[in-house]
């Protein structure tokens, strides 16, 4: 069963240090521009923001990983896994069997909250880095999903596929919930309003896709 434990972890960060560092990566930080040029600047604050997206969904593996009693959790960026090349990659040594959903939907959930600081941030500063933290935390799991299912054919372990397996739930499904919430986010954005909330809950055992309304 995957479980993303193939190895002996490179490095272990107790809970505590996730907490941190998951803070620590929440808090956007603007990038400098780079050259004389206004572009270099914006291109600085897109990449940041990107990296940051990444960080916090990798962060979030791990935090659910450690919140169940995960052993050997270690974080990688920019590693080769079964011949397939992966920007971020969350590993777990000992898992109960039965938490791998939660753990696989680590990164959506994290970055979910992330969109939504993100959010609250951009209402009141409008900046590059906010706009694109926002793009990239709010389609994380529709890019995720995409490439998964339509572009490698789920040739490589992906958190899309790992949630396919262990609910049975088709491709379509897991698009639709995925497209679902982007779009509802892409709305929040444009509009300024909060109509409908999209957001996860998770339990040891289980993730649950919920949409909250807004009540006047």
């Amino acid at each position: 069963m995957p479980n993303r434990a193939k190895r002996e972890p490179i490095s272990h960060i107790g809970g505590m240090g996730f907490l941190v560092l998951g803070l620590f990566l929440l808090i956007p930080v603007r990038a400098e521009a780079i050259g004389p040029s206004a572009l270099g600047g914006d291109l600085a604050q897109i990449a940041s923001a990107f990296f940051t997206s990444l960080a916090v969904h990798e962060t979030g593996h791990a935090l659910i990983a450690d919140q169940m009693g995960g052993e050997g959790v270690s974080i990688h960026f920019f590693t080769q896994e079964s011949d397939n090349f992966a920007l971020g990659l969350t590993k777990v040594k000992k898992l109960d069997r039965r938490s791998t959903l939660p753990f696989a939907m680590g990164g959506e959930i994290a970055n979910s909250l992330n969109f939504e600081y993100a959010l609250h941030r951009y209402r009141h500063q409008p900046t590059v880095f906010n706009r694109s933290l926002l793009l990239f935390s709010g389609t994380d799991f529709l890019w995720y999903t995409v490439y998964s299912f339509y572009l490698s054919n789920g040739s490589s372990p992906s958190d899309p596929l790992f949630i396919h397996q262990e609910t049975g739930l088709s491709r379509e499904a897991i698009l639709g919930v995925a497209l679902t919430q982007s779009l509802l986010n892409f709305y929040r954005v444009t509009s300024g309003k909060d109509t409908v909330v999209p957001y996860f809950t998770y339990d040891r055992y289980s993730v649950n896709f919920m949409l909250r309304l807004a009540t006047w």
